[in-house]
């Protein structure tokens, strides 16, 4: 019995207890929280700056070397050839003599491009273009939605003044306007046969929609070209594609190699080159390409991504009709200043009877096509390059 029983046989109120001074365990827990979770949130920011930082930047600049290296080699260049196991190496540097480089001829992938490269890489703004005639042909433009109030001709020293010809002062001023760049498009390709005016498309050889695009143009009576990829001044950066010649191939190689492109296009009247600004000014190849052209009964539309193109000479000693490129239409991506640069074609064309306008399957280019159809100088006559007749 308790003490409490013996006396009074009643039992006192146990007393309350006393509540459990915890808080500095609890103190304690949150304190050690705290360098945790401050941890946590760096790491999560940690990895944040790096993937936007990748995504701006690219591997090349954040990573090492090797680590860069090895994120190139890992990602694809384009769907469907991650197996490629071959890549071209650089071009050796040699004269233009045309003789290969000393150790024989130089290896090369034979089934298209290089792997680690890939098809028309976007270049920025930063990059040297110098040797690039108006700053896209080689490569795509950035797409720039200037405002009202900053829309101008976007016409500059690019844009080439064509040679005057004597007998074109009888036949009235002509335009022509050809989009590169074909061979992937054939949607696009149909809605240019639907245009009120005729539209040379020059089509790229080995690409998914190339017979399929150059059936459809036949079938609408369109007038096609082949769009030849040549080495750009850039390379091995930017690659010109599959079907590219380069200036460390042969004569017999690259006779192969155009003849190979022609037979995929039967009904071509001519070619004119897919970038090039390195290709064209190598005088041995241009004879090259020339002599092919002659003996198929071809022209070359010379796209003058180089100021110092080797085609007119070659055309000239080869016998081969020769056009240059007025104007490009799209260097920037805005449907109002493409519209600008075919009002500059058609100044050219007004003041020399004559004026070759090039563009890509752009849908802002497709949308300047269509306005320019109801606004443009009905005194210029729209022609494809067979019935303009060549420079020389």
């Amino acid at each position: 019995m308790t003490p409490a029983s013996k006396k009074g046989g009643t039992s006192a109120p146990a007393k309350p207890r006393k509540p459990r001074k915890s808080g500095k365990k609890r103190s304690a827990v949150s304190s050690a929280g705290k360098p945790l979770f401050l941890v946590l949130v760096s790491l999560a920011l940690a990895v944040t700056f790096l993937v936007l930082g990748l995504l701006l930047l690219g591997p090349q600049q954040l990573l090492p070397k090797r680590l860069a290296a090895l994120a190139g080699e890992l990602a694809p260049h384009t769907a469907g050839q991650t197996a490629h196991k071959h890549s071209r190496p650089a071009p050796a540097a040699k004269s233009h003599a045309g003789a290969d480089t000393a150790n024989g001829s130089v290896a090369r992938s034979a089934d298209g491009p290089p792997r680690d490269l890939p098809f028309e890489e976007h270049l920025s703004a930063r990059e040297d273009r110098s040797r690039v005639i108006a700053d896209g042909p080689e490569v795509r433009a950035k797409v720039e939605r200037p405002s009202p109030n900053a829309v101008q001709s976007a016409a500059s020293s690019a844009d080439i003044e064509p040679v005057t010809n004597p007998r074109e002062a009888d036949r009235g001023p002509m335009m022509v306007v050809v989009i590169d760049d074909m061979g992937d498009h054939p949607v696009f390709a149909k809605n240019l046969t639907e245009l009120p005016f005729p539209v040379t498309m020059a089509i790229l050889p080995n690409r998914p929609r190339t017979r399929f695009v150059a059936n459809l143009a036949a079938e609408h009576g369109t007038e096609i070209i082949l769009h030849q990829p040549m080495q750009p001044g850039s390379y091995p950066r930017v690659n010109p594609g599959p079907g590219a010649v380069f200036t460390d191939m042969d004569a017999e190689r690259i006779r192969t190699q155009l003849t190979e492109n022609l037979a995929q296009l039967p009904n071509a009247v001519g070619i004119n080159n897919h970038m090039g600004s390195a290709f064209t000014e190598y005088a041995a190849g241009m004879a090259t390409v020339m002599q092919v052209l002659r003996a198929k009964g071809l022209f070359f539309l010379d796209s003058v991504t180089s100021a110092t193109s080797a085609a007119p000479e070659a055309a000239h000693t080869a016998g081969v009709p020769l056009y240059r490129r007025a104007v490009f239409l799209d260097n920037v991506r805005n449907a109002r200043t493409i519209l600008g640069q075919l009002k500059t074609a058609e100044r050219l064309a007004l003041k020399h009877g004559r004026a070759i306008a090039i563009g890509h399957p752009y849908g802002e280019t497709l949308e300047a096509l269509r306005l320019w159809a109801r606004e443009r100088d009905p005194h210029i006559k729209l022609v494809t390059l067979k019935e303009l007749g060549p420079e020389s």
